[in-house]
């Protein structure tokens, strides 16, 4: 799919903020059915997924954010499923991925209210999923927003 200026600034845009449909209208000199007729098209697209809006964990409590690398014994679509399927469950999850080149199958991103609350998931849930054969946990100190949208959407062809 091709992006025209438009809805390359929205996508800029809504990368870095959290706008409404009148306040994006206004930025890119656009009508608000436009916009979002637009964000509605990139969402059918699958340019974009929707307008979720980012959690603040650690405003809620969750004063622990982990990258926690799950090395499972079997490696077929079966198990993976299984797994993912047992993942869904645990709410401390808020991400997967499934990853090659590492020497974990998956990598999750959990929260947790304290280091009590995550021994407690690590152990008594995570650890129990059949297949789990290795766990190692990356504690995120600070989280960076570095995502240049803009230059990466420039190299994106225009929609004529």
């Amino acid at each position: 799919m091709g992006l025209d200026r438009f809805d390359k600034q929205i996508l800029e845009i809504l990368t870095h903020e959290d706008l409404n449909l009148n306040e994006l209208s206004e930025r890119i000199n656009l009508s608000v059915s436009s916009v979002h007729r637009r964000i509605k098209q990139l969402i059918e697209n699958q340019v974009m997924t929707n307008l979720k809006r980012d959690i603040n964990f650690q405003k809620l409590g969750f004063k622990l954010h982990v990258l926690l690398q799950v090395s499972l014994s079997k490696h077929d679509s079966d198990t993976f499923e299984k797994f993912l399927q047992e993942v869904e469950e645990l709410p401390e999850v808020i991400n997967a991925f499934l990853v090659t080149g590492q020497s974990a199958d998956f990598i999750l991103e959990v929260v947790a209210t304290d280091m009590e609350n995550y021994s407690d998931f690590l152990l008594k849930r995570m650890g129990k999923i059949e297949h789990v054969v290795a766990l190692h946990s990356s504690f995120v100190i600070k989280e960076y927003k570095v995502f240049n949208c803009y230059n990466l959407l420039n190299k994106v062809p225009e929609q004529v």
